[in-house]
């Protein structure tokens, strides 16, 4: 392993995940920062979908989105925790998630805005069949050179959810 990817002590895993070929750490979510413009648009947004689930008699609805909106206004002073990363002879570890080889059927490394140095990864899941991983102190090529030993490399275009929230997180 490169010895500039990992921390002053060498990272230990369980052994059933195999051993540590690369290790990053990175930021569990980007940073959410809005504006002033942003937020008033958002209150203005919350409050009429409160109105409008009051005029029309929706009370769980009203609850929800008043739930909704004091969960984003303090999501907004959260700062994302420092999460590790591995990739390993046996899959990826990603947090406290381990993605066998088996499990995943390619990988795509973005490298142009607005996704850029992220990690794709297609699983066989069901609910979940995209997982997105930070690139931030790792040199991409070392990674994809890595990573294309136990896996095909290929195109994944990013989907709806992904690209409306990296344009609200801008």
């Amino acid at each position: 392993m490169n010895e500039n990817h990992q921390h002053s002590e060498a990272p230990t895993l369980h052994s059933r995940y195999g051993d540590i070929l690369l290790h990053w750490d990175a930021p569990e979510h980007d940073a959410l920062e809005l504006g002033p413009r942003s937020r008033i648009i958002v209150l203005f947004l919350l409050i009429a979908i409160i109105g409008w689930a009051l005029y029309t008699n929706s009370p769980l609805m009203a609850i929800t989105f008043i739930l909704i909106g004091m969960t984003g206004y303090l999501a907004l002073g959260h700062e994302p925790g420092i999460l590790p990363f591995y990739l390993t002879t046996k899959g990826i570890v990603a947090a406290k998630e381990f993605y066998e080889y088996d499990h995943i059927e390619s990988f795509h490394l973005y490298d142009e805005p607005p996704f850029d140095n992220l990690l794709s990864i297609e699983t066989n899941g069901h609910l979940v069949s995209h997982v997105h991983i930070p690139i931030t102190t790792l040199p991409v090529a070392e990674l994809r050179q890595t990573l294309a030993q136990y896996v095909p490399e290929d195109k994944h275009e990013p989907g709806l959810v992904d690209t409306l929230e990296k344009l609200l997180h801008s």
